[in-house]
């Protein structure tokens, strides 16, 4: 009895002999599809308790969420280790079965020790793979690495202050540090503010690492709130403006990549929003959109990969080489689209259904309306530059054989969730009370998609138009600028004369007692 991310962690370990590219291969496939099986087989209710030094720890523990999460977590490490292993180096292979093999470890802990540990080293193998990608990453990896351990540190205070607090590490719903957490899951979301370093990670490092960063990063910090922050109503209003801010910049890209990572900060306003309600029909409409979102983000993902990989260039103009050169991708690129716009018999429709249902507010409903509304206005225009734009871009080589076989694997499931949305349910035994194919579900769930068709040809021009400057603030640069100009600004009154000192030591000492004494 053991977390399936341990078979990741072994396989990283394996992969270091001296095998043939083809053992290896064979080597990975077997990884994965066994990790699938394994997790799919997992029983509600299991668990493993052990005595470490003082601590009593829970290192793996199922239930239905942690289930059906661990259940996507495999199929999408099964989909992007195919999609990857006959292109990347077998460095960045073991790296991705570290980070795959930390993400499901962290899903499957009982308590915060395992939960920090593995949540680090997800954050050490991630910026591995960033770094040693390429000298124009390593800067972004950089950058990636220190966003990343800041909200470990929060996540670490947290700890503290919650063990403090309560006496134990179980992994239990948050009672004392929770600005602290909120902190550690922001940047894990990308919440907007927090989210600076995705859209340059995800648009610059290999294409099929950021296919992987894009099934597992956000979605440990969705899974994670689930866990520790349900019923936190502030939360969905902050999804929701963080969706806002996504649909806004997601629009005026020019990389696909790009467009496709503040597409990201939408749905997991989708996720926040339903946790936040804090009933089990929120939560379980989170979980629900948080496996669909991977089915078709991590199709688009590929999809653009598949572009870069055959044409050697990221713009949206190249999209155009879909169609009639490549038809496999091509029908998953509609699957998905019509998927992640909440298109009735297409799998984002049934979870985003749930969340509409689990939500009162009239505000929060609105914000839905428009998170929809923009959602399948943005893809329209990635739709429109694959197959209505004329283009001139040419084919210089195939996809590889397994790449295509990652993308058809995740499309075949999505097309399942899709025709028959209880699957999900059966798996797991989350049942949800709703009639999917009501007229009343589905005529919500077409209207914010046949509005935007109406949009985008009213405002074609504006939408697809080639913007000069993209709006980006990095708050962060900023800061960092600044403290490194006034610290070189002290450094020179480090001159060595003794007087120096003594003033300052004095007026601090002078400051120090005025403020205790008034």
């Amino acid at each position: 009895m053991m977390t399936p991310g341990v078979l990741y962690l072994t396989g990283a370990l394996l992969l270091l002999l001296p095998v043939s590219d083809r053992l290896k291969n064979i080597l990975s496939f077997l990884i994965t599809a066994g990790t699938l099986i394994v997790t799919f087989y997992l029983v509600p209710g299991t668990s493993l308790q052990l005595d470490f030094l003082t601590y009593n720890l829970i290192p793996f523990k199922v239930d239905e969420i942690s289930k059906l999460t661990g259940l996507i977590f495999a199929v999408g490490g099964l989909a992007s280790v195919l999609y990857s292993m006959t292109i990347c180096s077998r460095t960045n292979l073991r790296l991705l079965f570290v980070f795959i093999g930390s993400a499901l470890t962290v899903v499957f802990s009982g308590d915060f020790f395992t939960l920090y540990v593995f949540w680090e080293l997800m954050t050490i193998s991630s910026s591995f793979l960033i770094i040693l990608a390429s000298d124009v990453t390593k800067k972004m990896g950089y950058y990636y690495f220190l966003m990343h351990v800041a909200g470990s540190l929060c996540l670490l205070w947290g700890i503290f202050l919650q063990y403090s607090a309560t006496g134990s590490l179980f992994l239990n719903t948050i009672e004392a540090s929770i600005p602290f957490f909120i902190l550690a899951i922001a940047v894990k979301l990308s919440f907007v503010g927090f989210h600076t370093w995705m859209p340059l990670v995800y648009s610059k490092a290999p294409f099929y690492v950021a296919v992987v960063l894009s099934i597992y990063t956000t979605k440990v910090g969705v899974y994670v709130m689930a866990r520790l922050l349900p019923g936190i109503t502030i939360l969905a209003y902050a999804g929701l403006i963080s969706a806002l801010f996504g649909i806004v910049m997601a629009l005026r890209q020019n990389q696909v990549r790009k467009l496709l990572s503040y597409s990201i900060i939408i749905q997991v306003g989708y996720m926040m929003m339903g946790i936040s309600m804090g009933t089990s029909e929120g939560i379980a409409g989170a979980i629900f959109h948080l496996v669909n979102h991977i089915l078709y983000k991590t199709v688009l993902f590929m999809v653009a990969g598949i572009v870069i990989y055959t044409t050697g260039k990221d713009p949206v103009e190249n999209l155009g080489v879909l169609g009639r050169k490549l038809p496999l991708t091509s029908l998953a690129t509609w699957v998905a689209f019509l998927g992640i716009a909440g298109v009735p018999f297409f799998n984002g429709y049934m979870s985003k259904t749930i969340i509409k249902e689990a939500i009162q507010d009239p505000i929060l409903t609105w914000g839905l309306n428009v998170m929809s509304f923009g959602t399948s206005l943005l893809f329209l225009k990635f739709i429109y530059y694959a197959f209505f734009k004329r283009s001139n871009v040419t084919l210089h080589k195939k996809p590889a054989l397994s790449m295509q076989l990652g993308l058809g694997f995740l499309t075949v499931l999505m097309i399942l969730v899709g025709i028959h949305p209880y699957l999900l349910e059966n798996v797991t035994n989350m049942n949800v009370d709703i009639h999917y194919f009501d007229t009343k579900h589905m005529v919500s769930g077409m209207k914010p998609f046949l509005l935007s068709i109406f949009i985008f040809i009213l405002f074609k021009n504006f939408l697809v138009k080639d913007y000069d400057r993209i709006l980006f603030v990095d708050v962060y640069r900023k800061m960092a600028k600044i403290i490194v100009a006034i610290g070189y600004q002290l450094s020179t009154f480090h001159d060595g004369k003794l007087t120096k000192y003594l003033l300052w030591t004095t007026t601090t000492l002078i400051i120090l007692l005025s403020l205790l004494l008034f």
